[in-house]
This record gives C-alpha cells, sequence and structure tokens, in this order.
C-alpha cells in the first residue's frame, strides 16, 4: 500500500516538475536531456515501485570500452571461446552476465556517428554536444569557447565534488585523451590537448587540455592515471610543451598531501591513504597489451593493475565516490583495423571489471560498462564454427558467363588500413600466414588511415544497487543522469534524497528529498493527494468490511436453517 502511495507522488512530482519543459524543448538545454531521462526513470518506477525503497549506491564505477560496440563485444567472446577450445560454446563474458543489460544510443548533438568526445561528454554530463568538443555547449565554435556560459559545469564530477564524494578516473590512453578530457576539460576543441596544439589550432586564447589538469575539477581529483607525460612537460625533459610549463610538478605543489607516479614500481609501492595521485606511465597512449607480451617486457602497468589501485585509494577515506575507467586502447587499434590488438584490449578490459566486482561490495557499489561508440565492423558471411574469424569463407556467386569466387573474411572494415584493392580467391592461401600476426590488419572496404566509428547503438550492463534503471534503450545522456540520480548529485530532476537519507528509512528519506524537490506549493498538493488515497483507502476498507459481514450473516442464517430441517426430517 505504502509504496503505491510513494509511487503516485513520484508520478505527480514529475507531472509537476516537467510542465515548463513540455512548452519549448531546447536542445541545446540540459533540461531538454533531463526531461527524456526523467520519463524514463519514473516508467521504471511505476512499473517496480519497490525500487523506491532499495538503498541507493555509495560508489559508481563507470567502464567505458573506447569503440566497444556490438560486434567487437560479440567476435571478442567468439575469439575468446574458440581459443579455449569450445567453438560450440557462447560462453559470456564476465560483464555479459551481469544482472542488467540493455542498449544506447550514441549520437551527438551534430552527427549521427559521434567521436569519443562528445560520446563521453553525454556519457559523463548528462547533455549532447558537438563532436571534437569538450565541456562546450552546443553551437559555441569548434577550437576555443571563452566564458563560463559557454562552458558545460553541470557533469557527474563536479557534482560529486560538490557533495564531497571522491572523484577518479584510469584510461590506457592519454589522460588529455577525448574520453578523460570530457571529465574536465572546458571550452576546447579534443585536439588542443597542450600549448603547442592550441597554437596550430588558433586556440591559444584558452587554457589547453594538460594545463586544465591544474585547475578545478581537474585538480580535485584524488586519482588521475594513464599516459600523455608528452603533453605534460617542458621540451628539456624531453616532453613537447613550448611554454615551459610542466604540468606534474605544478601539479604536485597545488596544495595538500599529493604523489606523482612515473613507472610500475612507483604504482605497486603505493599504499592506501588519503593522498591524490597523478600516474603517468608513458609519452603518449600505454603500449598495446600484446605488443608487450610480445617483447616479454612490461614496461607500464596493466589497465586491471591501475584499476585495482585506483579503487583501493579511493575506497579508503569511505566517502563515497565516483571512478571513470577507459579501456582506451580497444580502439585504437580498431581504428587501425586490427583485431588481434583489439580482442587483447577486450579482454584486459574485462579483467580491470572482474577486479573492480571483486573488491567492492555489492550491496554498496554500482558497476556500469558500457560504450561511447562502435566502430563499423561485420562478421559477414556464413563462416563456420570450427573457423577462426581470422580466416575466410568461399563464397560462389554465379554470373551470366561463369561462377566467380570470392574471399569472405570472418571480421571485416567499412574503412581502414586494411583496403586490400578487393578481396580475391587467391588471396585465401597467400595470407592464412599473415591472418596470424597480432598486428594483421583485417580488410577494409574503403581505404582511410583511420578506420570510421559506426553509428549503431551499443550495450550497456550493470550489476550493483538499482541497476534495473540501465534495462531499456537509453540515450547516451541518461547514462550520465541516472549516475547524478543514484548518487543523490542533483538538487531537483527526481531526486528524493536529502543528506540524513542514509540515517532514516528508505521512506523517510524519500519524503523529506521529496519536500526539497517540490516545494511547498508541491508538497500541499501532494499532501492532499495522499490524503484523498488515504482516506478513499479506509472507505474501501469499511466497505468490504461491511460485505463480509453481511455475507457472514447468511451464511449463518442459512446453517441454522438447515440444521433445523434436519432435525425436522430425523426420526426419533
Amino acid at each position: 500500500m505504502l509504496a503505491r502511495i510513494l509511487n503516485l507522488l513520484c508520478h505527480l512530482e514529475l507531472f509537476l516538475a516537467t510542465q515548463h519543459l513540455q512548452q519549448d524543448p531546447n536542445p541545446h538545454d540540459i533540461e531538454f536531456w533531463n526531461r527524456i531521462a526523467r520519463e524514463h526513470v519514473d516508467r521504471k518506477l511505476r512499473a517496480n515501485p519497490h525500487l523506491l525503497t532499495v538503498k541507493r549506491p555509495k560508489n559508481v564505477i563507470l567502464f567505458i570500452g573506447d569503440g566497444m560496440g556490438i560486434s567487437t563485444v560479440t567476435s571478442a567472446r567468439i575469439n575468446k571461446n574458440q581459443k579455449a577450445g569450445n567453438p560450440y560454446l557462447n560462453e559470456p563474458l564476465f560483464f555479459e552476465r551481469f544482472a542488467t543489460a540493455g542498449m544506447v544510443k550514441t549520437s551527438s548533438f551534430s552527427h549521427h556517428v559521434t567521436d569519443s568526445a562528445a560520446g563521453a561528454m553525454a556519457l559523463l554530463t548528462g547533455r549532447k554536444v558537438d563532436s571534437k568538443t569538450l565541456g562546450m555547449v552546443p553551437k559555441s565554435g569548434t577550437v576555443c569557447a571563452k566564458g563560463r556560459d559557454l562552458h558545460v559545469t553541470d557533469g557527474i564530477v563536479e557534482n560529486a565534488l560538490h557533495k564531497g564524494l571522491d572523484v577518479g578516473f584510469v584510461t590506457n590512453a592519454r589522460i588529455t585523451h577525448a574520453t578523460p578530457g570530457a571529465l574536465y576539460a572546458k571550452g576546447l576543441h579534443r585536439d588542443v590537448e597542450y600549448d603547442g596544439a592550441a597554437k596550430q589550432l588558433g586556440a591559444s586564447d584558452c587554457n589547453d587540455i594538460a594545463r586544465q589538469l591544474l585547475s578545478y575539477p581537474a585538480s580535485e581529483f584524488k586519482v588521475m592515471m594513464g599516459g600523455g607525460a608528452d603533453f605534460l612537460i617542458e621540451k628539456s625533459r624531453g616532453g613537447m610543451r613550448e611554454d615551459g610549463m610542466n604540468i606534474d610538478l605544478e601539479w604536485s605543489r597545488l596544495g595538500g598531501s599529493r604523489r606523482v607516479l612515473g613507472d610500475v614500481s612507483d604504482l605497486q609501492g603505493v599504499e592506501a591513504s588519503s593522498e591524490k595521485l597523478l600516474g603517468i606511465f608513458a609519452g603518449s597512449h600505454l603500449p598495446m597489451y600484446l605488443e608487450e607480451q610480445m617483447t616479454g617486457s612490461k614496461t607500464v602497468p596493466r589497465l586491471s593493475e591501475m584499476a585495482a589501485k585506483a579503487i583501493e585509494q579511493l575506497q579508503h577515506d569511505d566517502k563515497g565516490f565516483f571512478l571513470m575507467v577507459e579501456g582506451g586502447n580497444i580502439d585504437i587499434a580498431e581504428h587501425a583495423n586490427q583485431m588481434h590488438l583489439a580482442f587483447a584490449e577486450v579482454y584486459e578490459f574485462e579483467e580491470a571489471i572482474r577486479k573492480a566486482r571483486e573488491m567492492t561490495d555489492p550491496s554498496e557499489t554500482l558497476i556500469i560498462v558500457t560504450a561511447d561508440h562502435g566502430h563499423a565492423l561485420t562478421l559477414p558471411g556464413y563462416l563456420p564454427v570450427e573457423k577462426s574469424l581470422f580466416s575466410s569463407d568461399i563464397v560462389t556467386q554465379p554470373t551470366a558467363k561463369e561462377e566467380q569466387k570470392f574471399e569472405l573474411p570472418g571480421l571485416f572494415f567499412a574503412s581502414g588500413p586494411g583496403f586490400r584493392g578487393g578481396l580475391r580467391m587467391t588471396d585465401v592461401q597467400v595470407n592464412e600466414q599473415e591472418r596470424a600476426d597480432p598486428l594483421f590488419r583485417q580488410p577494409a572496404s574503403v581505404p582511410m588511415a583511420h578506420g570510421a566509428h559506426g553509428g549503431e547503438d551499443v550495450g550497456i550492463w550493470a550489476d550493483g544497487p538499482l541497476s534495473d534503471l540501465f534495462s531499456s534503450s537509453l540515450e547516451n545522456t541518461e547514462v550520465a543522469y541516472i549516475i547524478k540520480f543514484l548518487l543523490c548529485l542533483s538538487s531537483s530532476d527526481h531526486t528524493f534524497c536529502s543528506a540524513s537519507e542514509q540515517k532514516e528509512t528508505p521512506q523517510h528519506g524519500f519524503i523529506r528529498g521529496l519536500a526539497e524537490s517540490i516545494g511547498p506549493e508541491g508538497l500541499l498538493i501532494s499532501g492532499v493527494f495522499l490524503l484523498v488515497v488515504a482516506v478513499l483507502s479506509l472507505l474501501a476498507t469499511v466497505f468490504l468490511a461491511g460485505l463480509l459481514f453481511v455475507h457472514n450473516k447468511r451464511s449463518l442464517r442459512d446453517l441454522e436453517c438447515s440444521s433445523q430441517a434436519t432435525l425436522v426430517k430425523t426420526p426419533m
């Protein structure tokens, strides 16, 4: 009964909160995307009222597999089973076993097929922006947008820091690259990673992305790990900066306890504490995992090792935290059409997710796995299950004169450096040895230096408190909204939380948060509505009790009559 009342109140709050948005929706405004997400959350809560009584997660870890589209996940799963000797078994990847699964749309504000910058902005802030821009509201320019009103400042991390949560990120790409940059960079084209690029692109009036590591919010992140030292240090130290700045050294002097990490031993020597960590383990992106295995060397930490250390550090102060982990090398390998490398990166990404789940309490930590976009990768034809995805099938095509035979690769890109000028039957034997090379490039249809992204929806998998909210077809902006909602980061928009919610019953916290969210007028209407529901419930109870009383009385009278009739007919 109480759950139904709370659900009705939730629906009433939604109605009150969205009336002004229905009159003039504007996709430039985050409220446009909030409305879409709010309606989704409302549908979920109406369909599952019990969710209103579930305690919200204390921590959220968002795993972004850069470029990890559905075809990448599918082919990685098939390849893993084949290598394990199970070609007939489609054993799922670790995160595919999560309790909740859904789909996420990937378009940016300006393009059907997004780039990583706009894709990450949607997932991390809850609004769509123009492709290739970071921290910049739509239509503000493409290179440099000056002025706070043109900057996106309402992302997950800004709200999390304001609430007192710890924040961190881990990537095997440069820490100034598109996906991590979406967490903190403001008003820039994604390529303005250092001062030299700013000059080349005409953005010298704006602080480059590396320099923004010294400003809020990045300056307050507890953990930042990845590559990209070249853009952080001056030329005299082997870097590329022309302004004489050494971002790593200046970051270490910002105040508080801070430590800069430069290699594997530095990372291994870290004990969980309250200090802030900046780990820069390569000049650019970290080396591919498979390439390091081939050389037998280990010059940088693995993604799973960085993720585990970040979790230890973020759990130390017990404030609650938000952590973003990016498998950036998946995308880099696919741009090069190199699926041997891409699969190894997917498996390392999977291992990081496994470690995160093992290290955290499932009742307190929500883990979400998704992608910012996919790649134009297909599994064409009818390849037998016994054959490797790196082999080919031979397709016979009848023509007017004679039958022609074509090679149909197990994996095929729409574009990229794997273009070979056509696929001929004679390629099959010639390329068998080449295909086994870890650096082999899958065939592509259109010659390009870098393969293009795909525009299809990507998967999303979630495990932990209230993961059910992700089981749907979502806009990429809805992912950020739901995270804000679950961490109680917004002052309105479906926020049923309060500062003391953890000490109250879920219903009490809900009512207090509702009062703060909808204000006195909304609360008055809600109170009247609740009173009406209570009165109707009471009347219904009285009515049912009356019917039961009449029914019982009639049954008793019938029983008495039956007994008397029996006595009359029975001989003495």
